[in-house]
């Protein structure tokens, strides 16, 4: 099969090695890395790296929708498209172009969590169960017919990098033989349910910022869909702090009111408190709580935010 791999993240990689173990991959296409950093470095995505150890086409269009790119793609005749965190919708024009159409291998249960952020934003809702959907694309955004689901627990005290991990080796466990059965022409398809379909926005920068009026299971939800990164971050004697490890606490305090008790720093929500376990002050590497206390001399009743 002449298969075409999108795909640009770490949630990628896994499923691009399954997809070219079991069938051979004849190309790559990733988003163009953008500079980074303070020295504005750009660095290709680790499935660039691994595509380019196995001497496999590697694509960087600026718009894979563009004449250009779809009349490149054309002249190699491809078989089928695999999408996996890409970051584009790929137009009607360029689906067309594979012989048995393009699937995507999306970390939601479809039609729940559309879009650019469906991991974060179902840890952050409190979701107790998320999963992998493979469909068929269409124009729209995870919008087309399904050819397989399946679920998995989201533990209490997964982050988002170890949510997005299982979800990416499910998806490779999957994806195989989902291919499999639309090369055969033997797979089932069911449509989505329009009534039932939310949507996963990117998160924003002000998102990163935590609102400690909040309810302490809601904090809580709202840090580990962020780790390990960008990570959420309060002010913290008027510098950014970010929250690297926490758990819920016991105690009852103020929103944002800081107490500390045998070595041990707590916070107060909405409701109740966290226990701050790691946290990493603007300009330094990330510390312990213990060592939080005894490099910033913390005085009980201090404030974040």
């Amino acid at each position: 099969m002449n298969i075409f791999f999108f795909g640009s993240t770490d949630f990628s990689l896994p499923i691009l090695q399954r997809i070219h173990e079991a069938f051979g991959v004849s190309g790559v296409v990733i988003t163009k890395p953008r500079p980074r950093g303070r020295g504005l470095r750009t660095t290709p995505p680790r499935v660039a790296e691994w595509a380019e150890r196995l001497g496999l086409n590697i694509y960087m269009p600026d718009d894979p929708n563009s004449e250009a790119f779809i009349d490149e793609l054309r002249e190699l005749r491809p078989d089928l498209f695999v999408l996996s965190a890409y970051g584009y919708i790929l137009s009607k024009t360029l689906l067309q172009l594979a012989r048995l159409g393009g699937i995507n291998i999306h970390p939601s249960l479809l039609p729940r969590y559309r879009g650019a952020a469906p991991i974060q934003r179902a840890i952050m809702a409190g979701e107790e169960r998320t999963g992998i959907t493979i469909f068929f694309m269409d124009e729209k955004v995870d919008h087309g017919e399904v050819i397989a689901q399946r679920e998995i627990p989201i533990e209490k005290d997964d982050t988002y990098g170890s949510l997005a991990d299982k979800l990416a080796h499910l998806g490779a466990e999957m994806i195989t033989g989902v291919i499999q059965r639309v090369k055969s022409d033997s797979h089932e398809l069911t449509k989505q349910q329009e009534g039932k379909a939310s949507y996963a926005p990117k998160i924003k920068k002000q998102e990163f910022f935590i609102n400690w009026e909040q309810t302490a299971e809601k904090v809580y939800n709202h840090i580990r869909a962020l780790l390990p990164r960008p990570a959420a971050r309060t002010h913290f004697r008027q510098r950014e702090l970010m929250i690297t490890r926490v758990q819920l606490g016991d105690r009852k305090l103020s929103p944002g009111m800081l107490s500390v008790e045998d070595k041990r720093l707590y916070v107060g929500a909405g409701n109740g408190s966290l226990e701050l376990l790691e946290v990493k002050p603007e300009g330094r590497k990330a510390m312990s709580a213990r060592d939080f206390i005894n490099g910033y001399r913390i005085q009980e009743g201090e404030v974040l935010g």
